[in-house]
């Protein structure tokens, strides 16, 4: 089985091509094709899981041009963990999509966008080397800007797919250069950190680190590069829900969880990692609590938690990290698909003023958006994100004490945030009870979607101790996991509870809170960049309408200018030896 999973990126590839072709016809029926083959996925990687081994797949001389231009294939039991998943919350976005893309007139295109988006993140993730990490990679951002911009007829909608294209190209650099300068035969992950592999490289393992953190943080919306993921809420939701929430943001924390060998020689930058983590996790929180989209409102939530994913890894924590990742999957993904819900019965509003208390005719998403919720602030035994995040505290406590006490604290701005988005949606009087348009047979696939994520978010945390035992392999020797019931993780759940209970209390009692003018209701959504990202790109055209000028269409200019660079490539190059 676990040979078979070596080749799973090709699993959706044959629902791919019969959705393409309009198999089988009909708009109702656009789409099923494609749905088995998220559930093969998840099948086999359960049962690849399961057997706790490893299997390769490899082609040499694939990519000649780089020092390990061989297609290398990793199954084990970290690449089989992931793919569970891809397949487990794919499928559930898949069904899901039946009843949220129903009367869409592109909806055989969406499916065929999903279907090349999960073959994409599964070469990825069983990506042995850099070379078909580097394809994966690019292929994952690709996709996703053509899920994020889906609605092109909507405006902002392709500038916020070129947001993420072009963050996602800075990681795709990063990640060239790193499989271009290693030395010949290094270019597996897992032997990357092996003193063969940095030895030769210029400033060894802290500059190979360094490119490998670069392209984590672009895919993962860290630091200055989180500006793409919120305006990626363009898209439609159940993009958000398996994109921008549980496989492809989660990019990132898995390169870094991959290579933790590697960053172990790195400190330096193992400790850029967890700072630029908590000091997302931390303001990303704060910016949640100022957005007045209901989708954007979750997307910094995701900023956030990828941050504590980070703080995890960069402490030397790579379990803790990938377990939240884990868990995260699921009750972040509940709380997108839950919001959904609300936003697709209310004809695609998505502003929390022209949302305010609709929720409540919703009772699937309603519920599902409360378990999410409990989930997400860490409530102990009876929510999974309890389990992960207390290990992330923990371990950060106790090898980086400032950066542990930093996310303990942020947990009551994690309680804020969300208490404010539920309050507002679930809670609070309704602004228009017209507003709500009930389509029973779009809803069912819709409702029952949420069941196994409710499931997974009260249940997953459970599982911590034997996927220890799964990963011991690939991970070398694990971080203890905390008790189910931990001092640290009892004040942590006491500092979101009170977070929760303030944005209920202040948004549920004091109407004028969520009062806005009602032209902000029916006001389109906006998905500008920021406003450094703007600066930039105007400087980028600055320079290339200077550079164009050199263009001038006279032959011996050009070719002056050739052996000008020539001769200085010629004179680096023996300056360097």
């Amino acid at each position: 089985m676990i040979g078979l999973l070596a080749w799973a990126w090709v699993f959706t590839l044959p629902g791919l091509v019969l959705t393409a072709l309009g198999v089988p016809g009909g708009q109702k029926r656009a789409g099923f094709a494609s749905i088995p083959g998220p559930i093969v996925m998840l099948v086999i990687g359960l049962a690849a899981l399961a057997s706790g081994s490893t299997a390769t797949v490899q082609f040499d001389n694939w990519l000649p041009f780089l020092p390990d231009g061989a297609f290398r294939a990793l199954a084990d039991p970290l690449s089989a963990l992931m793919l569970v998943i891809l397949g487990f919350v794919a499928t559930l976005v898949y069904i899901y999509s039946l009843g949220y893309m129903a009367d869409d007139p592109g909806r055989r295109r969406f499916f065929v966008y999903l279907d090349l988006f999960v073959a994409t993140m599964a070469l990825l993730v069983l990506a042995g080397n850099l070379a078909v990490l580097l394809i994966g990679w690019t292929g994952v951002g690709i996709s996703s800007f053509l899920l994020i911009s889906f609605w092109r007829d909507r405006p902002g909608t392709l500038g916020a797919g070129l947001q993420a294209l072009a963050a996602n190209a800075l990681g795709d650099g990063a990640l060239l250069l790193a499989a271009s300068i290693v030395p010949t035969g290094c270019g597996s992950l897992i032997t990357l950190g092996t003193q063969q592999c940095t030895t030769g490289v210029y400033q060894g393992a802290e500059f190979l680190a360094l490119l490998l953190f670069i392209a984590a943080a672009a895919k993962s919306a860290q630091g200055p590069l989180y500006f793409w993921l919120p305006n990626a809420m363009a898209g439609p939701t159940p993009i958000s829900a398996l994109i921008h929430a549980a496989t492809m943001v989660a990019a990132g924390v898995y390169l870094l969880v991959r290579t933790h060998a590697l960053l172990a020689l790195a400190p330096q930058v193992s400790l850029a990692i967890a700072i630029v983590g908590v000091a997302t996790a931390l303001a990303a929180s704060v910016a949640s609590l100022y957005q007045s989209n209901f989708k954007k409102g979750i997307a910094y939530s995701t900023v956030a938690q990828l941050g504590y994913m980070f703080a995890g890894v960069g402490v030397g924590a790579p379990f803790a990290g990938l377990f939240h990742l884990f868990t995260h999957a699921s009750f972040k993904a509940l709380l997108f698909l839950a919001a959904g819900i609300v936003i697709h019965g209310a004809g695609g509003r998505e502003s929390l003023s022209a949302l305010r208390g609709l929720g409540r005719f919703f009772p699937f998403s309603r519920v599902g958006f409360l378990i999410g919720s409990l989930a997400l602030i860490g409530t102990p035994l009876i929510t999974a994100g309890s389990f992960s995040k207390d290990a992330i505290i923990d371990a950060a406590i106790a090898r980086q004490p400032i950066i542990g006490w930093l996310l303990l604290a942020g947990v009551i701005l994690t309680g804020l945030y969300i208490g404010r988005l539920f309050s507002i949606v679930y809670l609070a009087a309704p602004v228009d009870v017209h507003a709500v348009h009930h389509d029973a047979d779009a809803e069912a696939p819709m409702n029952w979607s949420l069941v196994p994520l409710m499931v997974g978010a009260i249940s997953f945390g459970w599982l911590g101790s034997w996927l220890q035992g799964r990963l011991a392999e690939p991970l070398g020797e694990l971080e203890a996991l905390p008790p189910p019931i931990d001092p640290r993780g009892l004040l942590a759940f006491a500092l979101g509870a009170i977070g929760f209970g303030l944005a209920w209390w202040y948004f549920t009692r004091r109407a004028e809170a969520v009062t806005t003018r009602p032209s902000d209701a029916e006001r389109e959504p906006t998905y500008a960049a920021a406003g450094w990202v703007t600066v930039l790109a105007d400087a980028g055209y600055a320079v290339a309408r200077s550079l164009s000028r050199v263009h001038s269409g006279g032959l011996p200019r050009y070719a002056l200018g050739s052996f000008i660079g020539l001769a200085l490539i010629v004179l680096v190059r023996e300056a360097l030896r």
